[in-house]
């Protein structure tokens, strides 16, 4: 009986302490993201947003993408990099909990997700539950 209510007590503290870590993410990320402007370098712009996501869980992060880019004959190097930027609460990790930074070439070029189409997946509805007692 004692170690099933430590073992309960453990596990409550490890799933609190992620959810405390990703609300404190975007915190911080809502602190420092004002400081970022369109057009500047990508290292600046990582120097100042990648120390805000420092305790993110991994299943609570986004990979950045990377691809090549050819219009009008020329090429561009495109980058986008994810930021923890708010959460759902319907445990499940979506694309609109995070936003996106695009950088052609090393430099800044938008903010969001209309530049890049729109996120892929979002958080779901949680069904809620009606309990009825009859007396």
């Amino acid at each position: 009986m004692r170690i099933t209510i430590l073992l309960c007590g453990v596990l409550m503290c490890l799933l609190g302490g992620c959810s405390n870590s990703v609300e404190l993410v975007i915190q911080r990320y809502h602190q420092f993201s004002p400081q970022v402007e369109l057009g500047m370098e990508r290292d600046e712009v990582l120097l100042i947003l990648t120390p805000t996501q420092e305790g993110l869980p991994l299943r609570h992060s986004k990979e950045p993408e990377s691809y090549y880019e050819v219009t009008d004959g020329q090429s561009r190097f495109v980058e986008i990099f994810f930021f923890r930027s708010q959460t759902n609460y319907d445990g499940i990790v979506t694309d609109d909990e995070f936003t996106p930074y695009i950088f052609q070439n090393g430099k800044l070029t938008a903010i969001g997700w209309t530049a890049i189409g729109g996120p892929k997946t979002q958080a779901q509805p949680i069904p809620q539950q009606h309990i009825n007692i009859l007396r």
